[in-house]
């Protein structure tokens, strides 16, 4: 056998070593920049996910407090929030026709009182013996009255737990807060402030 065709067959029979560490070198890093963009990839999904279902509850929170705030007949911000509003649906369902009286007009014999507080981390809705509980992860929950007791701010600040990495303290969020500025329609009737 001449020497060309003995470096040829060493040549076809295996990788030198060298060559092995530097296949398995870039071999590893492609791995573990997959698996890095994988994770972070996730971190990255359940970030917007908290993100998507807190901005919901903050939502729907404001959602049913301005409903009920804008039809308060009396709002009282003592141990929560706590309000009287006409009974507009009969027990059926059915709304109920408005009857003029003194000047005045009435829904219904009774009116209904539905109140709102904090427990723990979660705000409740209480609407006679149905309570709902409305958000959670919440940090605080403020009343203010404004324009002489015309109009009602609200605000919920809700804990950060979508914030992408928890390692630096520092630079993270103390919460998501929302205002909600709600203009009692009326007025005339007595409000009571803390």
């Amino acid at each position: 056998m001449n020497t060309a065709s003995v470096k040829r067959s060493r040549w076809i029979a295996g990788w030198t070593l060298s060559e092995l560490m530097v296949a398995v070198t870039i071999s590893s890093l492609l791995c573990g920049g997959l698996i890095t963009g994988s994770i972070l990839l996730q971190k990255s999904f359940v970030a917007s996910r908290y993100h998507m279902l807190a901005q919901a509850q903050q939502m729907r929170l404001t959602d049913y407090m301005n409903l009920d705030l804008r039809r308060a007949l009396t709002v009282s911000t003592v141990g929560g929030l706590t309000m009287t509003i006409p009974d507009y649906y009969d027990s059926t369902g059915n709304p109920r026709d408005p009857v003029m009286d003194n000047g005045s007009v009435k829904y219904g014999p009774a009116k209904k009182t539905i109140t709102y507080y904090q427990n723990g981390a979660t705000i409740y809705r209480t609407e006679g013996a149905t309570t709902t509980a409305l958000a959670s992860d919440v940090s605080d929950f403020k009343l203010a009255y404004l324009d002489l007791g015309q109009s009602i701010q609200v605000s919920v600040t809700f804990v950060p737990k979508f914030q992408f990495s928890t390692k630096n303290q520092e630079s993270a969020r103390n919460g998501t807060a929302i205002f909600s500025t709600i203009l009692l329609r009326n007025k005339r009737q007595t409000v009571t402030a803390s």
